[in-house]
């Protein structure tokens, strides 16, 4: 069972207790670039991964999969059924791994009781003891068949990621994340990322009269702006950083670190940092993705505005 040729996919299904976790690990997966389906019915499993294939993996070849927990068991699907699923799919060139999340009754009952306060139901701690034990009889035989079985009470869930994807994917090489660099405006609403700047203290071109209509890819803006002693020091860092979080974003099968700058309008100062940035990681042979979400949009250059 395994995709080792690369022209497979790798297919992760999740089994396990109800607030076992399994949302949670799928999240996890999902920022390692896994095409994630939550609380799945297993008898719709074998026609979604149908479709998928169908679809000439227009979203990729690593998929997750948490199976619904009422679909197993008793009435649903059995162990067998699964592992008969597998078998077909091995027999299409698909890896798949099977991975079972258990809980003690402890942290079980823990994350119930704070689900029940979120939604604003009362608990029954005799009835949900009841539930947890007759569900614990129905998946007994899906431990047994899992390649894998994690207790999630107090584990971290990258940790819990890590060993999921070392099963998964085996001794596949994962490529390097590309470092997606962008520029904002401020005044537009700020960007989220892995790393934030904020470039409004440099100097702002705005002010210049000959480098007002310029933007940050113009040699003369970005001349300006990256002649400014701390642009030096804000490149040599932002740099440190990025070598130094690269490999573990690697490690983890983070497929994106995502380094944004802004500036007040996104036009002028933020532009020519993340310009230069690009150019560095680039010669140094990282993947680099660099764009301008404000530049020649929204306001920049208006009069009276403070675009930078």
């Amino acid at each position: 069972m395994n995709s080792d040729d690369g022209t497979g996919r790798i297919i992760v299904f999740i089994a396990g207790y109800r607030y076992a976790g399994k949302s949670l690990i799928l999240q996890e997966l999902e920022r390692s670039g896994y095409r994630c389906v939550d609380n799945l019915p297993f008898a719709l499993a074998a026609d979604y991964l149908s479709r998928h294939r169908a679809s000439g993996r227009r979203h990729g070849r690593k998929i997750a999969l948490s199976l619904d927990e009422g679909s197993l068991g008793e009435d649903g699907a059995s162990s067998s059924d699964l592992l008969a699923l597998r078998d077909a799919l091995a027999e299409e060139g698909d890896r798949s791994v099977l991975v079972f999340l258990s809980a003690g009754d402890t942290a079980l009952a823990e994350r119930e009781a704070s689900a029940a306060a979120r939604s604003g139901d009362s608990a029954d701690a005799t009835a949900d003891a009841s539930r947890r034990d007759a569900e614990r009889a129905r998946l007994s035989g899906f431990p047994e068949a899992s390649d894998l079985v994690l207790d999630t009470s107090y584990a971290a869930p990258g940790d819990l990621r890590d060993r999921i994807l070392s099963l998964a994917e085996g001794g596949l090489s994962r490529p390097r994340p590309v470092v997606d660099i962008a520029s904002f405006g401020f005044k537009y609403g700020a960007l989220s990322g892995d790393l934030v700047l904020d470039a409004r203290f440099l100097p702002n071109p705005y002010y210049l009269a000959e480098l007002r209509p310029l933007s940050g890819k113009d040699p003369a803006c970005s001349d300006y702006v990256l002649s400014h002693p701390g642009a030096t020091g804000i490149l040599e860092g932002l740099s440190a950083l990025v070598r130094a979080m690269e490999p573990a974003y690697q490690r983890q099968g983070r497929y994106r670190l995502r380094v944004r700058i802004g500036c007040t309008g996104g036009h002028h100062r933020s532009v020519a940092l993340a310009e230069a940035l690009g150019a560095v990681l680039s010669g140094e042979g990282y993947a680099v993705s660099v764009r301008h979400r404000d530049l020649g949009g929204q306001g920049a250059g208006d009069a009276g505005e403070q675009v930078g």
